[in-house]
C-alpha cells in the first residue's frame, strides 16, 4: 500500500505538528510506505532532507473559514493517482481536499478528527455544508477520543461509524535516564506539582492557582512549577500574585528534550486541568501520556477527551470541568498517600506503554488494509 497523508504542518512545537511528526516517523520505522503532503507556506520552515521520508509542499495556506480568498485551493485536486488511500489527518480544512482529490483519482480517503476542529465549524455556515459532506464520503473516520466522537455525531446531527484511535506517546524517550537531580536540588524540600503546555485561557492553569491556596495550607512545602509560555502569562502571574501564592509558582517557559523529560520526572503529581470553552476542547491529551510514560499520578479535569488519556481511579484522579475544589481535594489526596500515587504512577507507566506511537500506527496500517483500492 501506499498512503497520501495530508497535514498542515510537522512542526513538533505545535499539537498537529507533534502528531503528525510522530506519526510519520512511526510508519516510516514500520516500513510502511507513504508521502506526506503540506502547504506550500511550510516549505520555507521545513528541511524536507531532516526526515527520513517523502514530503511534497503543494497544499494550499490553512485557513480558519471557508469564504476566504485563500479557500480556492481547498477547490482543487491534487494528483493522489499513485496512492491506495488518502488520509487527511485532522478535520477541517484539508479533509476538503482529501475528499475531492480522492474523489477525482476513485481513491478512499480516510479522515481524522482531533478536537475542535473537528466539531466547531459544524456549528456556522457554510463550513457544516462541507464538514458534513466530507464526514458522509469518508471510507472511514477516526477520533482519538470518546467525547470527540460524541461531540461530532451531536453538533452534526448523524451517527457516524467513527472509530477511536489514541494519540500515541514516544514511550521509549521517556525511560532514558536525564538529569533529574538538578531539578530535585533547585525545589529542595519541596513537593512539586508541575503542569506543561502553552500558556492560554482553556489550558486552565489559573484553575491550579486558584486551588493552590487550599494545597499550600496543608503543604505549605508545595512549589507549583510551570512549563510553557503563551499570552497568558502575564495574567497568570498577576493572578498568582492577587491569591498570595506567587512564591510558590516558578514559571520556568519552555522545555525539550531530555531537559523536559526530567522535568515530568522531577515532580511529584502531574497536574494539567483544561476547560471546554465554545466548543474547544482538547481532543485527547498527549501530554498526560508523557506524564504517564514517566511513572507521574495525574490529576485532570473532565473536560474534553481527557478520559481517553486518563483512567480516573487508575492512573490519575479526575475533577469535574472548572471545580477547583475538586482540583485542590485530589492534589492533596496524592500528595497525602505516596502508596497512592506510587500505584497510579505506575498503572500510568503501563497505559502509556499500551499508547506508543507503534501501537498506534499500526493500528491505522490495519484501517489502510481495509480500504485500499
Amino acid at each position: 500500500m501506499h498512503i497520501a497523508i495530508l497535514s498542515p504542518t510537522i512542526n513538533p512545537k505545535a499539537g498537529y505538528g507533534n502528531i503528525t511528526k510522530e506519526y510519520c516517523d512511526q510508519l516510516h520505522r514500520l516500513g510502511q510506505s507513504f508521502v506526506l503532503f503540506l502547504p506550500l507556506s511550510e516549505k520555507k520552515v521545513i528541511d524536507s532532507t531532516d526526515y527520513p521520508f517523502e514530503i511534497r509542499f503543494v497544499l494550499p495556506e490553512y485557513i480558519f473559514r471557508i469564504y476566504q480568498p485563500k479557500a480556492r485551493g481547498y477547490f482543487k485536486a491534487i494528483d493522489v493517482a499513485e496512492f491506495d488511500v488518502v488520509h487527511s489527518l485532522f478535520a477541517f480544512p484539508y479533509c476538503l481536499l482529501a475528499k475531492r482529490s480522492a474523489k477525482k483519482y476513485k481513491k478512499p480517503y480516510i479522515m481524522g478528527a482531533q478536537g475542535t476542529h473537528g466539531v466547531r465549524p459544524l456549528t456556522y455556515f457554510p463550513e457544516r455544508i462541507f464538514l458534513k459532506s466530507c464526514y458522509a464520503s469518508a471510507a472511514a473516520i477516526t477520533v482519538p477520543s470518546e467525547y470527540t466522537k460524541q461531540k461530532i455525531c451531536e453538533h452534526a446531527g448523524v451517527q457516524y461509524p467513527i472509530t477511536v484511535i489514541h494519540n500515541g506517546v514516544h514511550f521509549d524517550r521517556f525511560q532514558k535516564e536525564v538529569d533529574v537531580l538538578s531539578i530535585k536540588n533547585h525545589y529542595k524540600g519541596k513537593k512539586i506539582l508541575l503542569t506543561v503546555g502553552g500558556l492560554w485561557g482553556r489550558k486552565g492553569h489559573d484553575l491550579v492557582l486558584q486551588a493552590l491556596p487550599s494545597v499550600l495550607q496543608k503543604h505549605p512545602d508545595t512549589v507549583y512549577v510551570i512549563v510553557g509560555d503563551g499570552n497568558s502569562r502575564e495574567n497568570l502571574e498577576n493572578l498568582a500574585t492577587e491569591l498570595g501564592v506567587r512564591s510558590a509558582v516558578d514559571f520556568v517557559g519552555r522545555k525539550s528534550g531530555e531537559e523536559l523529560v526530567a522535568y515530568f520526572k522531577a515532580c511529584d503529581v502531574y497536574v494539567h486541568t483544561p476547560k471546554v470553552l465554545d466548543l474547544k476542547f482538547e481532543g485527547f491529551g498527549i501530554v498526560y501520556l508523557e506524564a504517564s510514560a514517566c511513572g507521574r499520578p495525574i490529576v485532570a479535569t473532565d473536560a474534553g477527551g481527557i478520559r481517553d488519556a486518563v483512567i480516573d481511579g487508575e492512573t490519575g484522579l479526575i475533577a469535574d470541568d472548572g471545580d477547583v475544589k475538586g482540583i485542590a481535594d485530589r492534589v492533596l489526596k496524592l500528595l497525602e498517600n505516596p502508596e497512592l500515587a506510587s500505584t497510579m504512577g505506575q498503572a500510568g507507566l503501563a497505559y502509556a506503554k499500551k499508547n506508543d506511537w507503534n501501537s498506534i500506527a499500526q493500528q491505522f496500517i490495519d484501517l489502510y488494509s481495509q480500504h485500499h483500492v
